[in-house]
């Protein structure tokens, strides 16, 4: 048995922000560590955007 915990790593680059959010939340509600690289490059679309502009 590992004493080391099991990571997800998720590549953020083209997702959008939403939909990513909902899978790294059902993984972290399983008490599993997630690890998102590369999320300067996530996609915002929808009215979130247009109010943040």
């Amino acid at each position: 048995m590992s004493t080391f915990e099991k990571v997800v790593v998720i590549d953020g680059k083209g997702h959008l922000l939403g939909r990513l959010a909902s899978i790294i939340s059902k993984q972290a509600l399983n008490g599993q560590k997630v690890v998102v690289v590369r999320c300067e490059e996530l996609n915002v679309s929808g009215e979130f955007f247009r109010n943040k502009r």
